[in-house]
């Protein structure tokens, strides 16, 4: 479950569906059914705290969820941290104009803060260099160290690997 994959820097998100038992649950979904209707068949919940991190994730899982089912996946979010993207839907893994994920992401690197420390995360897409090659993988630096995952996840797990080994090193 991608709750418990990780560790969320401001609580692990949850979803509710109408075969939800807990009151908040069952109330959050009824008034977004109500809202959007009875073709909603699940919604979720996440508290950002202003991670791109954490969003960056939420919002690949949406986008893969959508791709796997072929169905439509909203992530609606007035403060959503990154690029200002505070409305995405997903149809069958794409934006509403046909474009990846990814080509919206390709501008900019995402960074998580730790301990003092800033981890950029640059997508797949993103160029290095203006005549450069994307990279099939994600790349993370940190430290002056740069190096490659293949997914998001995986390269968050290296670079707190490393950052916590220079922490032992007392650097």
């Amino acid at each position: 479950m991608l709750a418990e994959v990780r560790t969320w820097r401001c609580g692990a998100p949850w979803v509710a569906s109408s075969q939800s038992r807990g009151l908040f649950e069952m109330e959050f979904f009824r008034h977004l059914r109500n809202d959007e209707g009875n073709t909603l068949s699940a919604a979720g919940f996440v508290k950002m705290a202003g991670d791109e991190t954490d969003a960056l994730i939420i919002t690949i899982f949406m986008r893969d969820l959508s791709a796997e089912y072929g169905i439509r996946t909203s992530i609606r979010d007035e403060d959503h941290p990154l690029a200002k993207l505070r409305r995405l839907d997903f149809e069958r893994g794409r934006l509403p104009s046909g474009q990846s994920l990814e080509d919206v992401l390709a501008k900019r690197p995402v960074i998580k803060k730790v301990e003092g420390e800033r981890i950029f995360f640059y997508p797949p897409t993103f160029r290095l260099h203006s005549q450069g090659p994307p990279s099939p993988e994600w790349a993370y630096a940190l430290c002056g160290i740069r190096a490659y995952a293949p997914t998001l996840l995986e390269a968050e797990q290296e670079a707190l690997k490393i950052l916590r080994g220079f922490g032992h090193l007392g650097a």
